[in-house]
């Protein structure tokens, strides 16, 4: 009994006297503890795991020098030196875990809404983290554009799950303005034109795009370029940390990126990235080797410096090349028929922004766009020979000129270059040739007042545009106004209502070469939106919105003679009617612990009415509404994520549609009139992806193993190639999608 007391006595003292290593653990966005967060010593092996608060300690240690290792699953590996000079010291500290593909600070960034970012609570917007970036783009392709398909209302166009391009509430991609870094751009996809029959992929990865905003319906006039919907895509600075480098091997790619600190004082950073695809291969070894083989490669490179504390020079340049080998079931020699093809992507952006105050803030601009294409026969002859260009300058200030309000206002000019020379039986003495030439200069203003009244609980937004193009008369002037109430502290209404008018560029025949009868002018839409949102703990919110949308595309005729300049007759007609209108509901989760995802569901009508003539008195009337290529009824869009130890974290992603039409059918009735018959479409789509990722953390470098089967369920998806028609009935032509796809790789950080 005697030395059972001692033994206890002499254990009891050693874990007196033991000295600690305690702490608390968080995530660099909004400080949120983290939990499931693997903490141990590299000296010991000794580990722990964080609690629900973020807190850790590992006790029983001596007087000594330690390297604290913390890890955890889509967090960047973090380390810390600690030194105990006694039996009894406890050392605390306070751990910031940064995400795999967010840049790395010394500082916490605080965030007032979980949902809604920096933009007032009256904007309608749905946005995406860096995190979710990457858990929501798939593992075939990483891609940003793929998570972006995967965010409530927004659907791959023509369930064309191949495809980068989407729908946003039954508006169109070429409806649909894509800023990067507050600049318009066109689609940046490794494709080419007219090539149906293979994949796209944008050239953004995961990794370099730090926030995806989606903007649907109702949207700030600065975003007024295109009638439709809004994407606002940021990409992230490097790191101002010694230099991190990574390596991603996988099925479909291969990247390799790097950032770091300039200088010493951390004054600058740099980030460059280049990725290379293998993409064409694994679509045409899941689908079929007559899909078109498409390779290509892309890199990006940023640099930023702090001129002064006040004062940041950035640049940003994003380029890709792409190769095209059309493949076919029966291959013909065509003379006529694209074979081959090569295209390219350069975007540069030179941007200043000054902090005048605290309250004056003054963001500058400069852009250059091309994307060239040349495509071939079989024979090597060139078909098409093409390139947009494009000069982009623009300014933006915002004023807070009150605690409630703040003014801001920007303009822009755009100097528009569009070429395209296409040839007829090349090579051959009865050869052809026929060119589209343009040249224009767009100017654009916008105004925007957002403020809060009633002690925060009254939200108004408010935003006016100017926009002019050289050659027209026409000066569309564009108001939009949005407005939330907070019925209670988590209950929430929101309207909307916009008015959008953009002016067409359009390249026009060479002289000599036959004159258009008529030229797209002028596009106008009308938004709508009311919404009720429900909060729950801060981190949960369930959200029921109906919208609507009326829009037209208006033409005008060239002045007789006038094929050498762009005149239009002042009075406008109408060529195309649509509608689109729908409810939708919306069930989101937004924390670093626990589960975090989304759940949407969407009703969209989607409708349109086009302009005919008569064939008998040649009178032009409009057709009966009928569904639009857009108008899937029923969507649901589910992503969902949950790191379920330390180092591993699973994600699964579920997509559904009641399917798109095909297209429609010209047809005459009894009285000689036309009429547009809608051919039914492919039926339901449906596919469910897992997702898998498994880390191990070493003293200097982290890997990380991710695995992934996209359409787990095997579901036979329908992808439209062609139409027939048979005894005057049509006929569709349609190939299966991608079937049950298991793919996996490897990253490498160090």
């Amino acid at each position: 009994m005697l030395i059972r007391c001692a033994a206890v006595v002499v254990i009891s003292s050693l874990l007196v006297e033991s000295a600690e290593i305690k702490g608390k653990v968080s995530s660099v966005v909004r400080g949120e503890p983290l939990a499931r967060v693997q903490v141990s010593l590299v000296e010991t092996g000794a580990s722990t795991t964080s609690s629900s608060d973020g807190s850790f300690s590992i006790r029983g240690l001596t007087a000594g020098k330690y390297t604290i290792k913390v890890n955890a699953v889509g967090y960047r590996l973090a380390t810390a030196t600690a030194s105990l000079s006694s039996q009894d010291e406890t050392r605390e500290f306070d751990i910031t875990l940064v995400p795999d593909n967010f840049r790395r600070t010394d500082t916490v960034e605080v965030r007032g809404d979980v949902f809604q970012g920096a933009d007032s609570v009256s904007v309608n917007e749905i946005n995406l983290t860096s995190s979710e970036i990457r858990e929501s783009s798939t593992v075939f392709a990483d891609d940003p554009f793929r998570a972006i398909q995967a965010m409530p209302g927004v659907s791959a166009s023509g369930n064309n799950e191949l495809f980068a391009e989407f729908s946003v509430l039954g508006a169109p991609f070429k409806n649909v303005g894509v800023y990067l870094d507050d600049v318009l751009i066109p689609g940046p996809f490794h494709n080419l034109r007219n090539v149906e029959n293979g994949a796209s992929v944008s050239l953004l990865t995961s990794e370099t795009v730090d926030e995806i905003k989606l903007l649907p319906v109702a949207y700030p006039e600065k975003y007024g370029d295109d009638i439709g919907a809004v994407l606002d895509l940021r990409t992230r600075d490097g790191s101002r940390t010694p230099p991190l480098f990574r390596l991603a091997i996988g099925m479909a790619d291969t990247d390799l990126l790097g950032e770091g600190q300039l200088g010493h004082a951390k004054r600058g950073s740099w980030l460059a990235s280049a990725r290379k695809s293998y993409l064409g291969y694994l679509v045409r070894n899941r689908i079929g080797d007559h899909f078109s083989d498409i390779s290509f490669y892309d890199g990006d490179f940023k640099l930023s410096y702090d001129l002064t504390p006040g004062q940041n020079l950035n640049l940003y340049t994003l380029a890709g090349h792409t190769n095209v080998d059309v493949r076919s079931s029966v291959q013909t020699l065509d003379a006529n028929s694209f074979k081959k093809g090569t295209g390219d992507f350069i975007f540069s952006r030179l941007g200043w922004r000054w902090a005048i105050s605290p309250r004056l803030l003054l963001d500058n601009r400069g852009a250059y766009i091309r994307q060239p294409f040349v495509q071939r026969n079989a024979f090597g002859d060139t078909l098409t020979n093409a390139a947009y260009s494009e000069w982009v300058a623009g300014s933006d200030v915002r004023w807070s000129w009150s605690n409630n309000a703040v003014l801001a206002g920007g303009w822009t000019l755009r100097r528009l270059q569009d070429y395209s020379a296409s040839y007829f039986n090349p090579g051959q003495s009865t050869a052809m040739s026929f060119v589209l030439t343009g040249t224009a200069l767009r100017t654009s203003g916008y105004l925007q007042q957002a403020g809060t009244l009633l002690s925060g609980r009254l939200h108004l937004f408010g935003s006016i545009r100017v926009d002019a193009q050289q050659g027209f008369d026409a000066h569309p002037f564009s108001p939009q106004f949005s407005t939330a109430f907070q019925l209670r502290r988590s209950t929430q209404l929101q309207f909307g209502i916009g008015h959008y008018d953009q002016l067409q560029f359009t390249a026009s025949a060479s002289a000599g070469q036959g004159c258009f009868a008529e030229a797209e002018l002028l596009e106008h839409s009308n938004h709508y939106t009311a919404s009720l949102e429900q909060r729950f703990a801060d981190t949960f919110r369930v959200r029921l919105q109906g919208f609507a949308r009326r829009s037209a595309e208006l033409f005008g005729r060239h002045v007789p003679g006038s094929c050498g300049g762009p005149q239009l007759e002042t009075r406008l007609s109408p060529f195309q009617r649509n509608y689109e209108r729908g409810v939708q509901v919306v069930l989101q989760r937004r924390t670093a612990n626990g589960l975090s995802g989304w759940l949407g569901y969407t009703l969209t009508y989607a409708r349109q009415s086009l302009r005919v003539a008569n064939p008998s008195s040649g009178m032009q009337l409009f057709t009966e509404y009928f569904p639009s290529g857009q108008d899937q009824r029923h969507s649901v869009n589910g992503f969902g994520t949950y790191r379920w130890f330390p180092t591993v974290n699973l994600s699964a992603k579920v997509l559904y549609g009641s399917g798109f039409p095909a297209g429609f059918a010209a047809a005459t009735g009894p009285g000689n009139e036309i009429t547009l018959i809608p051919v039914p479409g492919l039926g339901t789509y449906f596919r469910a992806d897992i997702r898998v990722d498994k880390c191990w953390a070493f003293s200097r470098w982290k890997l990380t193993s991710y695995g992934e089967v996209l359409n787990v369920t095997d579901h036979d998806n329908r992808l439209l190639t062609g139409t027939l028609v048979v005894n005057g009935q049509f006929l569709l032509e349609s190939q299966r999608s991608l079937p049950i796809t298991p793919t996996a790789g490897l990253v490498f950080e160090f």
